[in-house]
Formats: structure tokens, C-alpha cells, sequence
């Protein structure tokens, strides 16, 4: 009986020291399991044809209404058309290199009105109002007349209409400044 607390007092010292190794704690569960981002696709949605014919599926066949992974990104990296005959059938003073070029880089598939776009957002932003980012930033609101600034006229009048900041307030040290 005495013996008893001797070999239990080891025993549970050394269970913190077992929580913490690894294969212990995946066998009580403790790891979290993240899933892996590279095995997750998009699946397609559940349909029912239009005519109600429905095959049964053959056993062991990759379904029919998704579409292969790697023939997905590969689709999307790839361009299903030949650059050569896009690049033939493109009009412009290029040479056949800058047309391939044009052509492998996709730019048959731009939008011909992203310079208006561009042009109009632009517009956009410069009619806007500055009323706002003038009351922030503190600008003054008149308006730049395109004459230089006189910078001592500006210094007379900013040091004119500024007050003078009252003197701090010495503070006590507190038990430093008895030493």
C-alpha cells in the first residue's frame, strides 16, 4: 500500500509529457485535419434532362456531367484555337512575330472599348467634387490661378493669423526630483 502512491506519482508526471507527443495525440483526436485546397473542385449541379431519358450509369465510369479537372486548366491556360491562324487572319502593320505574340497573349479576345471606358472613368474622377478631401487636408478653397507663390508674403501671413501656443506647464518629477 505504501508503495501504490510511488509508482502512480511517476506515472502521472509523465502523462503530460505523453499529451504532448504527436502520435498520441492523433490517436485521441487533438490534430486538426485542414483539407487539402489542391483536391477541392467544383462539382456541377444536379440537372434532370429535359426528356426524362436517364441511362443507368456503367460501374467504374467517371461521371458524365463534370468536367476533368485537368482538362479544365488546361482550357483555361490553353486557347482551344491555333495562334497561327489567328495571327494570319489579324489586320495591322505587325510583323508575323508581333502577331503571334498578340495572338498567344489572347488580345483577339479584348474588349475594343476598354480605352472609353478608361477614358470616361478618368473623366469621371476629375469632375468630381473635392469639397471634401479640400476640408480634410486642409486646403484653402480657392482655386490654383497658375501664378508662383511669393513664399515670404505667405510666410508674413501664415505667421500673422497663427496663435501663439500657450506655455506648457512644467510638471513635477515626482521622487526624482528630490535627487
Amino acid at each position: 500500500m505504501k508503495r501504490l502512491p510511488v509508482l502512480v506519482m511517476p506515472a502521472l508526471l509523465c502523462l503530460p509529457l505523453a499529451a504532448g507527443c504527436g502520435d498520441l495525440r492523433e490517436a485521441a483526436g487533438l490534430t486538426k485535419k485542414s483539407p487539402d485546397e489542391f483536391a477541392v473542385t467544383t462539382k456541377a449541379p444536379l440537372v434532370v434532362p429535359p426528356d426524362f431519358n436517364l441511362r443507368p450509369p456503367s460501374p467504374g465510369a467517371p461521371p458524365t456531367n463534370q468536367a476533368d479537372p485537368s482538362t479544365s486548366a488546361q482550357i483555361a491556360l490553353f486557347s482551344q484555337q491555333d495562334p497561327q491562324t489567328i495571327a494570319r487572319n489579324m489586320t495591322g502593320n505587325y510583323s508575323m512575330a508581333e502577331k503571334l505574340l498578340l495572338a498567344n497573349a489572347g488580345a483577339q479576345n479584348a474588349d475594343p472599348g476598354v480605352r472609353n471606358k478608361l477614358q470616361s472613368d478618368v473623366r469621371a474622377m476629375q469632375a468630381a467634387d473635392t469639397s471634401f478631401t479640400d476640408r480634410v487636408l486642409g486646403a484653402s478653397p480657392t482655386p490654383y490661378t497658375g501664378q508662383p507663390v511669393n513664399a515670404d508674403s505667405e510666410i508674413g501671413k501664415r505667421t500673422s493669423t497663427r496663435k501663439q501656443a500657450p506655455e506648457p506647464k512644467k510638471e513635477s518629477g515626482g521622487w526624482f526630483d528630490w535627487f
